[in-house]
């Protein structure tokens, strides 16, 4: 008798938990969807300071610190479960009188640095405590103006990923834009200078990652970021138009990390693709595009044609991210791939102590990764090639087992470390661009 009164009361408490459960998720749908259409207010940045447009020096350069938020930080510093910590930034207005095609090494370094920024304005968005709008701050100093981080709203708390979820729309990104006037010089017209930040990988949106190819099959970009790009592209046209910017007059600068390099990889190419038509927003030599650790982006076999040399993928190669989806599987990049310095590479121990220490100087902890540890990552793309030598060899059950049990051989601390927003600052910090190599 007393047994099945437990049972009883068991039976009546898991009821009541599920429930409840089923409650909470509806109810968390419920605010998603409200707020999505409007009826709910959601949490928007307003930190641009006009005060702050007039930090750039004489000349359009100045250098300022940024701050943003480091996993590296988070994961170590008890104290600063936000990972907060800062890095010097500087930008210079004269870099973009230059052609687009041509590598600039303190420009790269200045969007790796407001890739992370980028990336950390979620957490403003996310209600973490003591977080600020990085965003606003950051390109506030810089002397942008219309700064404009909507996007990250209903995309950033827990409770509107579980929404997103639900509602199925994960194929998105959250995104910055901001604008400048760069003055022209003699008798020639202002130019109008607008900045692009995409947000790199961010709760459910992980699963766009795994979208591959669509309806448009082989020879297409990869669908689940074509389809955040799409987004992104009809926001910068309104948000074009909503500031009067003349294409004939306008520079843009796109940037990202990871998910967030892949689709300002695409982005770039359909600006440039769109430069002689109707539907330009620049001209091609006016799109300056800098990515990091871009995961592969198309299949299209055009990806290398000069076209689109304005687009610089920067890769580690002990990062494997960007060695997927593989090379084999026809994947890559649209653009130029700028490969930091490789652990076979002569001199390597060198490079790698100056990034260390910048490392150290940025976070206050020492990269994980020693060298062994490296030149085992970057034996991680031929060792997918050779597993899985096609995309029709991944949709096998062979496929899926070899996929598994190759990336269950990664060490995840070494991994992610290679791939973190602060191993390429460091990288982009400290490096000799002589020893770059680029290839398409």
């Amino acid at each position: 008798m007393a047994i099945e009164r437990v049972r009883a009361v068991a039976r009546i408490v898991a009821t009541a938990c599920l429930c409840l459960a089923l409650v909470s998720l509806f109810s968390v749908q419920m605010r998603y969807n409200a707020a999505l259409v409007g009826f709910l207010p959601v949490p928007q940045a307003n930190a641009y300071e006009e005060e702050s447009a007039q930090q750039m020096q004489a000349g359009g350069r100045a250098t300022v610190l940024a701050s943003y938020c480091s996993e590296v930080v988070a994961a170590n510093d008890a104290q600063n479960k936000s990972g907060l910590t800062s890095t010097a930034l500087t930008f210079d207005d004269a870099w973009f009188a230059n052609s687009s095609h041509e590598y600039n090494h303190g420009l790269a370094t200045a969007c790796a640095i407001l890739s992370a920024v980028c990336n950390s304005e979620s957490q403003f968005y996310g209600s973490i405590d003591g977080a600020v709008p990085y965003a606003e701050k950051t390109l506030g100093a810089l002397g942008f103006e219309n700064v404009r981080t909507e996007s990250y709203a209903l995309r950033s708390h827990p409770l509107d990923q579980v929404g997103a979820f639900f509602a199925g729309s994960h194929d998105v990104a959250a995104y910055a834009f901001a604008s400048k006037t760069l003055p022209g010089e003699g008798v020639q017209p202002d130019q109008t200078l607008v900045f692009v930040g995409i947000r790199g990988s961010y709760g459910i949106e992980w699963l766009s990652n795994f979208k591959l190819v669509g309806d448009a099959g082989a020879g297409s970009d990869h669908w689940g970021f074509k389809m955040a790009e799409s987004e992104v592209m009809n926001s910068l046209e309104s948000y074009v138009d909503e500031i009067g910017a003349d294409p004939a007059h306008t520079k843009i600068l796109v940037a990202g990390h990871s998910r967030g390099g892949a689709i300002a990889n695409l982005l770039a190419a359909e600006l440039d693709d769109r430069s002689e038509t109707d539907a330009s927003l620049a001209s091609a030599d006016s799109v300056f595009t800098y990515t990091f650790a871009s995961p592969s982006s198309t299949q299209a076999e055009g990806r290398a044609n000069s076209a689109y040399g304005n687009i610089f993928n920067i890769v580690n190669p002990s990062d494997v991210v960007p060695a997927l989806p593989s090379f084999s599987w026809g994947f890559g990049h649209y653009g130029t791939t700028v490969a930091l310095p490789d652990p076979a590479d002569e001199g390597f121990s060198s490079s790698y102590g100056a990034m260390q220490a910048a490392f150290l100087g940025n976070t206050g902890f020492e990269n994980p990764c020693g060298t062994e540890d490296l030149e085992r990552l970057d034996e991680f793309g031929a060792q997918v090639a050779q597993a899985i030598p096609s995309l029709e060899a991944l949709m096998s059950p062979v496929g899926i087992a070899s996929a598994i049990q190759t990336v269950a051989g990664l060490d995840p601390t070494t991994a992610l470390s290679a791939h973190y927003p602060d191993t390429y600052i460091a990288w982009m910090q400290s490096i000799d661009p002589q020893k770059l190599s680029f290839s398409r």
